[in-house]
């Protein structure tokens, strides 16, 4: 019988060992280690509990009802099954994770096709080290100097000359 409980939810060793990274092989082995240990524990124990024959006491104890009392007290013993309170929150977790797997990769690939396409922009654009000043401004327009409106070090915008802050006072 609990060897029928444990085949029922028994663990696919080989499918979880393909998603362990190589740097936690040594912390998988430990844990299916443990695991075939307590797995042999539960198995080397009997499915029932074991037969007494309390025949052979009754002959030798002399209190008179004793060895019935602890008979039927005995028989009367039952040790339940422990039910499974977790499994149904196991399983909707696991319908959420499946979820948000499902929308990461959605994402993901649509970040990969405007990464492809920003690519693609950056493969015709000729290389840094080539390019003259001119194409330079073409290129990145919002990087090069305004020679209409130079500005001045450090060139952020709190340091210019008629700088307005929120609040509106000048700096």
């Amino acid at each position: 019988m609990a060897a029928r409980r444990i085949a029922s939810s028994s663990i696919n060793w080989l499918e979880f060992a393909a998603r362990v990274p190589e740097g936690q092989k040594a912390m998988f082995n430990a844990f299916k280690g443990k695991s075939d240990a307590y797995l042999r524990r539960v198995l080397s124990l009997p499915e029932s509990a074991p037969k007494i024959d309390f025949a052979a006491y009754s002959a030798r104890i002399t209190v008179p009802g004793m060895v019935n009392e602890f008979q039927k007290q005995y028989e009367a013993l039952e040790i339940p099954y422990p039910s499974d309170a977790v499994s149904a929150q196991i399983t909707d977790m696991e319908k959420k994770s499946v979820a948000e797997v499902q929308a990461f990769i959605q994402e993901s690939e649509a970040r990969i096709a405007k990464l492809k396409e920003e690519l693609v922009s950056w493969e015709k654009m000729i290389p840094y080290e080539q390019m003259t000043m001119e194409e330079f401004v073409e290129a990145f327009p919002d990087k090069t100097v305004d020679l209409a409106n130079p500005t001045m070090w450090p060139h952020t915008p709190e340091e210019q000359p008629g700088y307005v802050a929120k609040d509106g006072t000048e700096a």
